[in-house]
């Protein structure tokens, strides 16, 4: 056990990934939070994030609905831009921030998986969208008026006629924005560091990478008009069960989104082979759902990106990762997607056997 394992202090939380939980109701998901809050809370657990996809549970009512029930902050890895106007979106999470009690909303924002939503929706300029969505709810949540004039591509993607907008209520807690996981292209880098709060980190991309994010980051964000520290949220992609083969094919359900939208020099480079995936694209393409792009997953891509099997199996490279999350000064680490194929027995699995090891 190493010494940085032990000294990182921050916040742990977990990750409700819907469409990835798609077989557990909304109640059944809140008792899932309730069990979360009682099993790992003594360990620092603070905070639960949902996420956005079409076709599954809203993140808005399943959101609301787990902070009307616990005292847990509430995050977002990610909401989506392109399913609801920003005027909306502010008025949902404004309203969710009425039953919070003053604790904080991380409002982690992204483009979407391309795999997915390019045949979904019309995916128009990310990142000038992405800009737009974070001057907009910083200027309503603040309680000013939005003028279309200044957000021109959302206005239009949503047929938003009025010269402003503004909420007729005001926000009750702090809601800061975070950029979600993402591949931190310069462009990304400089959005980042101009418009967020923080930023959430996916350590699928690997320790070398997530190191090289930050210092890009860093160096951004000292370039940026924003004065305030970045925020760094680790995002901790983990499969586990007491049945290690299980956990490994569970973790093709998040694996399978993940490889189809990434480029082939990208796969290549975690030495995943390009031809292996085309199968996981196509199914996407279709709109085939999860379940069935999952099947097609093989394993390498898996190994290649997630630490998945027992408890025993990937303790060593969790620790690795606490170490690098306390070095670096991360705010939180949270229990990430795919999570493992039974979440009470995840829950468990942390609570009794991995954060008292790291202790």
């Amino acid at each position: 056990m190493s010494n940085a394992a032990k000294r990182f202090t921050g916040e742990i939380g977990i990750h409700y990934p819907l469409h990835v939980l798609n077989r557990y109701s909304l109640p059944e998901l809140i008792g899932l939070a309730e069990r979360a809050w009682q099993m790992l809370r003594n360990f620092g657990f603070s905070q639960v994030w949902t996420n956005d996809n079409l076709e599954y549970r809203s993140v808005l009512a399943s959101s609301a609905a787990i902070v009307a029930r616990l005292p847990v902050k509430l995050g977002t890895a990610v909401t989506v831009p392109y399913f609801r106007n920003p005027v909306d979106l502010a008025m949902a999470f404004a309203t969710m921030a009425e039953l919070t009690d003053g604790r904080e909303i991380s409002l982690g924002l992204g483009p979407g998986s391309r795999s997915i939503l390019t045949h979904q929706v019309e995916r128009v300029k990310p990142f000038t969208v992405m800009a737009e969505l974070a001057v907009a709810l910083r200027t309503l949540f603040a309680g000013e008026s939005l003028k279309s004039a200044d957000i021109p591509v959302l206005a239009s993607y949503f047929h938003l006629n009025a010269e402003q907008y503004a909420l007729r209520f005001k926000t009750q807690s702090p809601i800061r924005l975070y950029y979600g996981p993402s591949l931190l292209k310069p462009t990304v880098l400089e959005l980042i560091s101009r418009h967020f709060d923080g930023v959430i980190l996916q350590t699928l991309y690997g320790i070398a990478d997530m190191n090289a994010s930050l210092a890009r980051l860093q160096s951004a964000r000292s370039q940026s008009t924003l004065r305030e520290p970045l925020r760094k949220v680790m995002l901790l992609n983990a499969s586990v069960s007491r049945d290690g083969h299980a956990a490994r094919q569970h973790a093709k359900r998040f694996v399978s989104h993940i490889v189809s939208g990434w480029p082939d020099e990208v796969l290549q480079a975690k030495d995943i082979d390009p031809r292996a995936i085309q199968a996981v694209r196509q199914a996407y393409a279709e709109n085939r759902g999860v379940d069935y792009a999952a099947s097609l997953t093989p394993d390498e891509a898996v190994d290649r990106l997630i630490i998945a099997g027992t408890a025993a199996q990937c303790i060593e490279r969790i620790e690795e990762l606490f170490s690098l999350a306390a070095h670096d000064e991360f705010t939180q680490v949270a229990i990430g997607v795919p999570l493992g194929p039974d979440i009470p027995e995840v829950i468990d699995l942390w609570g009794k056997e991995i954060l008292p090891a790291l202790r």
